[in-house]
């Protein structure tokens, strides 16, 4: 009798040249293991540092950001984050997240699936997840000196940040920086999934403009911004008060209309995790704007979205739409009746309702008309 004997099929690699803008991926597998890599392409091109630059992107339309983002593979590897071992994929990464400019690398795949948009929670969208054997630099990086000389400081994480802010380094750039490990107290550092690097950095950025605004004057002016991304409004409301940020989100889409809302105020819950997310994004801007003012006021985001295709942006739409918002001319009125009567020829009637059913207007003071109410999920 004859046996035969199946050979399972050994994976075949290959070695593929990649690019990346620089970009990091870290995300949350099994703690302490992470899956960690780099954010690349597999092509060249001349535009590749803006891809992974959101500061650039001022004046593209949402097909082009969203191109960008498609072409680029997370390319990862399991990362021990506590151990910090592999210790040369460790290094690797941590080289490519000082980087200012492009990097060349080797990576071993198996096969590349199709281009197709990957939504990340709390995060950009990316190219699909392909698991890499190593990654091995081709080209020498150009490292950022500066970041460099604070990454080696034996001080606090958020220390840290707010220095390496200080020198005008990207939100995106000291999240990426935190997410490998390059920050805090050196007997204590480890890899920080990406989404938790961002709330680490906003909330040391907002914690320290706090502090510096302590001692500032209160503005006396009453003034309203407006802005526009990708067909999502952003009306941004400044009253005299003591700094604080409010948040307020409407979406309404093939009928259904969803609202949530951030306070800062502990007698009021944040209604949903995506509300939350959202809300830190529009408070790091609204607190840069306030620390170039040196002034002190209460302000309100009110976020109206009615298009899906935006969701895939995640909360950098919102960053970028109350940036967009603040970089307009205001309108200055005297008084809260004054910004009441400007609001409400601004506001759509979904925003209206949102407003009229959240606690803000009874902290504020201002008055709304009362739009219909339409179904309303509380996501």
């Amino acid at each position: 009798m004859t046996t035969q004997v199946q050979l399972a099929r050994v994976p075949t690699r290959r070695a593929l040249t990649v690019f990346s803008p620089p970009g990091v991926s870290v995300d949350t597998a099994r703690y302490p293991f992470l899956t960690a890599g780099v954010l690349a392409s597999t092509e060249p091109s001349e535009y590749l540092s803006i891809h992974d630059h959101p500061e650039s992107w001022k004046g593209l339309d949402r097909e082009t950001v969203a191109a960008m983002r498609r072409g680029l593979y997370r390319f990862v590897m399991p990362i021990n984050g506590r151990d910090m071992d592999p210790s040369d994929a460790v290094e690797t990464l941590q080289t490519i997240a000082l980087s200012v400019s492009p990097v060349a690398m080797e990576v071993q795949v198996e096969s590349l699936p199709g281009r197709q948009l990957q939504s990340q929670p709390g995060q950009l969208p990316t190219g699909p997840n392909v698991m890499v054997e190593s990654i091995e630099l081709l080209s020498q990086p150009e490292v950022s000196k500066v970041a460099e000389k604070i990454t080696r400081k034996d001080i606090p994480a958020s220390e840290g940040v707010c220095q390496l802010l200080e020198y005008d380094y990207t939100l995106d750039q000291v999240a990426r920086i935190m997410a490998v490990g390059l920050l805090g107290r050196l007997h204590s550092r480890r890899f920080v999934p990406m989404r938790g690097a961002y709330k680490a950095v906003i909330d040391a950025f907002i914690n320290y403009t706090l502090m510096q605004l302590v001692e500032k004057s209160e503005s006396g002016l009453h003034q309203i911004w407006v802005g526009n991304l990708y067909g999502d409004s952003f009306t941004v409301l400044s009253i005299p008060g003591e700094p604080r940020v409010d948040y307020l989100r409407s979406e309404a889409y093939a009928g259904v209309r969803s609202v949530g809302y951030s306070l800062e105020d502990p007698r009021h819950a944040t209604t949903d995790p995506k509300t939350s997310i959202f809300a830190d994004y529009a408070r790091f801007a609204v607190y840069a704007h306030l620390a170039r003012q040196k002034e002190t006021s209460h302000v309100i985001v009110l976020h109206e979205s009615r298009s899906a295709a935006n969701q895939a942006l995640g909360p950098w739409i919102v960053r970028a739409g109350v940036q967009d918002a603040l970089d307009s001319t205001p309108v200055t009125l005297d008084n809260k009746l004054d910004v009441g009567l400007v609001v409400n020829s601004i506001l759509g009637p979904d925003m209206k309702a949102a407003l009229c059913e959240s606690p803000l207007l009874s902290k504020v003071g201002l008055s709304i008309e009362q739009s219909a109410t339409f179904p309303t999920a509380r996501v």
